[in-house]
This record gives structure tokens, sequence and C-alpha cells, in this order.
């Protein structure tokens, strides 16, 4: 399917007199609410991006779970995050180049489809793991071998969403990208406070009780996975089903008007075509003398962000005989991650308002910033990396706390900005539908090498 855009598609912001006369309103409720398609459109590419993070987040906030159901197993319990990590980084990295490979005929809108359905399957049956009997008693080395093809099937069905859903963003226009990172952001926001939440509210228990409580929790969330990818499904539908009826209302009015003078004032008509998406192969030289400081700026902003779970998960409070739980050991180390996740939201919405001037449009620009995040990396030194063993240089958890804000923000403020202006530095739509492959290999191998320095970073706190 062939996404064209139109003007209204470029702002959802435009004011409603210049899009009133185009765009359809998909609800209305008299004196109350209105929601214009454009409005829709924007809210289901957020619900995409939601869904295409949450299978990772739903891996990575597992490990606790399979650190207790390992627990026969040492050797497996102390491997199951840097294994998963792998293999999700490797398998991601190999897929991505080939689906960008696989561009001559390539039908973005089903690549989207298939990779949510596959996801469906794979978190429904993740879910029975946690509760029945059966995967329950499991020898662990096969259970463990079971779960790493469950992330490695995982990996692929997310890349194939994701190549898919940048594709077509690239295309539909800039504001569609920010969507998608917002949504990314939020998947990542959910996990820190939901575990925050039920650390307080639960408070302390025995092993035995703990197990049966997070059994049940992870089961709600892989099931959570399935529910998201199935709304996302369900809104893509829906903004398919409104675009026909908003091209033939265009077409119509431009019969009325005259063909001569109407098609010289509305010159992109917002159609769906039911013919594969992408016509003819793009080269990666072709894409790289475009996008090369863009995609270089993908690259080494999630390979430096990748340090920030060393220091957010050793680094803790200087308070340590304070009275307030917040300060304690089990509610500090989520709050940071839930603050740097924060700053992360903050800077990928921040990009969606030009009067805020948050959007980095000059390349070279982006690229020479994404390189100055490595200075948080002697900064987060100055704080309590050797908690109970050594006095850190700035004794302040507001200093460490304002550190990973700003990491945060850093890190949503360059990758939504540079997602947001591939599509304005492509000539044609084919051009656009290859780039979002083009993006993801780099996204992808920034992860793999990011993985590998964050290592480097544990010795070097160690």
């Amino acid at each position: 399917m062939n996404y064209r855009r139109s003007d209204s598609d470029d702002d959802i912001h435009a004011p409603i007199e210049q899009t009133e006369h185009h765009e359809p309103v998909v609800l209305k409720i008299d004196g109350v609410f209105k929601l214009k398609l454009s409005q829709l459109k924007y809210f289901t590419f957020v619900v995409i991006g939601i869904a295409i993070l949450w299978p990772w987040n739903c891996f990575l906030s597992a490990s606790a779970y399979y650190g207790l159901r390992f627990i026969g197993s040492p050797k497996l319990s102390k491997v199951y995050s840097s294994t998963m990590m792998s293999v999700s980084t490797i398998t991601s990295t190999l897929y991505n180049y080939y689906l960008s490979q696989k561009q001559t005929g390539a039908d973005y809108k089903r690549r989207v489809h298939v990779g949510f359905n596959m996801t469906i399957v794979i978190f429904t049956f993740m879910a029975i793991t946690c509760v029945v009997q059966l995967f329950l008693d499991m020898n662990d080395t096969l259970f463990f071998i079971l779960i790493m093809v469950m992330v490695l099937t995982s990996a692929t069905a997310t890349c194939l969403a994701q190549n898919g859903t940048m594709a077509i963003v690239n295309v539909m226009g800039e504001i569609y990208a920010n969507a998608v990172m917002v949504g990314q952001a939020v998947a990542g926001v959910l996990p820190s406070c939901a575990l925050i939440v039920s650390i307080l509210l639960v408070g302390e228990k025995s092993s035995k009780e703990e197990k049966v409580d997070k059994d049940f929790g992870v089961f709600v969330y892989y099931i959570t996975a399935s529910l998201i990818c199935v709304i996302s499904i369900g809104l893509l539908y829906l903004i398919e089903h409104h675009k026909p009826q908003s091209a033939y209302q265009k077409l119509n009015d431009l019969m009325e008007m005259g063909e001569g003078t109407a098609l010289q004032q509305e010159p992109d008509i917002d159609v769906v075509e039911d013919v594969p998406s992408q016509k003819s192969f793009i080269p990666f030289s072709q894409l790289w003398s475009k996008l090369n400081l863009v995609v270089m700026t993908i690259f080494f902003t999630f390979g430096i962000t990748l340090v920030f779970p060393v220091f957010a998960s050793v680094v803790e409070s200087t308070n340590t005989n304070s009275e307030y739980r917040l300060f304690s050991k089990q509610i500090y180390i989520p709050f940071v991650y839930l603050m740097w996740n924060l700053g992360d939201l903050m800077g990928r919405l921040m990009c969606g308002y030009p009067k805020l001037h948050m959007l980095i449009t000059t390349p070279r620009t982006m690229f020479i910033y994404s390189l100055a995040r490595l200075a948080f990396i002697p900064l987060f030194m100055t704080c309590n990396i050797h908690p109970g063993i050594s006095q850190p240089f700035i004794k302040s958890d507001f200093w460490y706390i304002l550190l990973q804000t700003l990491f945060g923000i850093s890190n949503g403020q360059l990758c939504t900005s540079a997602f947001m202006i591939v599509g304005k530095l492509c000539d044609s739509d084919d051009e656009k539908e290859a780039a979002g492959g083009f993006t993801t290999v780099f996204l992808s191998v920034g992860l793999a090498v990011g993985s590998v320095f964050s290592y480097l970073i544990v010795l070097m706190v160690g």
C-alpha cells in the first residue's frame, strides 16, 4: 500500500480554518470533543511506537522473575540478561539489514501487520509459560533455550513492524515519525512507574509470596504486549477505512471547482493505492550520500545511551540513613530509571512543538551534539558509584538525578530529530521508504556496539 502525503498530514497542530475543509472529523461530541483524522493518525502511531518497544521491555523487566525461575541453576540466572540482550541485538542487526535490502515490491503495511501478529502469538505463549505447570516444571536448561528462541523470534517480529512503520511515516510526514518516537518513550516510562508502585504497595514479602506475585505480574505484562499489538492493528484498519473517504471527498471538491484550476490549487491529494509501496531499489550508497550524518547520529546516540543502565544500576543515594523510602535502594534505583525515561519522553515531545525550537534540523549540528554526550560519562563518575566503599566527588542526589534527566532529554531530542528529518532529506517516496530500513540498521548496530561499550564502562566503574 502506498501512502501519499497531504498538506494536512504535515502538521496536526495546523489552525482549524486551514484543515477543516479537507480533513474529515472521525468522532464528534457536540460542544465537548472533536477528533480529526490527522489526530487519530498521530494517536495510532503513538500506540504503534509503544507496541514496537514493549516486547524488549517485557524481556528486560522479566529479569527478576527469571532470576527466581532459574534459582536452581545460578549460571543461567546470571547470564539471562546479557544473553537476552545479545540474542536480541544481533538478531535485530542481521534481520534489519536483510529487510533493508528487500525493497523492490515491498509492502511495508503488510510488514507492520505480520510483525504485530507474530508478537501477539509470541507473547500470548510467553504469558502461558508463567502460569502453566508444564513450563514451570520444565528442565531449566531446556526452558532457558525456549526463552531465547522466543527472544529471537520476537526480535524478528519487532524488526518487521519497525521497518514497515518507519517507511510509512517517512512518507506521511515528520509529525508521525515524532508520534512513533513519543510512543517508544511512553513504553519506557510505564514499566518504571509500575515497578515503583508495586514495591510501595506490596512492601516486604517472603520469597515464596514474591515469586507468586511476579508470576502473575509477568503474565499480565506479557498479555499487555499482545493487547497493545491488537489495538495497533485495529487503529491501522480504522485510519485506512477513513483514508479513501477523505480522498473521494477531495476529488469531488475538485470536480465541483473545475478540473483545471482545482488541480493547480490542490497538488497533494491524500490517496491510497492498492499496490506494493516501493517500486524501485535504492542502494545504500545513495542513501548514505544524503543521510550519512543523520544515521551516524542515530548510531552514536544509541551507542552512548547504553551506558545509562550501568550507572543507574550501581549508583545509590548519598542519604543512606534517611527515614524516607525514596532513598532506599529498592526505590531509588527504579526512580532513577523513571527520571531518565521521563527526560527521554520530554525530549521527544518537545520536538513535536515548533515554538519550542527543540527539533534539530541541521545534520552537522545533530552529529556533533551526539558525540558531545560522551561528556556525561566523566560527570557520572563524580556520583556515588562506589556506595559504602568511597565517598563520591559530588555528594548530592540532586546532581545525579539531574544528570540522568538531562541524559534522557538529550537522547529523546537527538533520536527524534534524526528520525523526523529523514523524510525531508530524501527526494522521492521510494527513497523515503528505503530510508526506513536504512535508519533501523544503524539503530540496531548502535545498540549492539553500545552493549559492548557498556562492558568497558562496567570495568571502569568497578
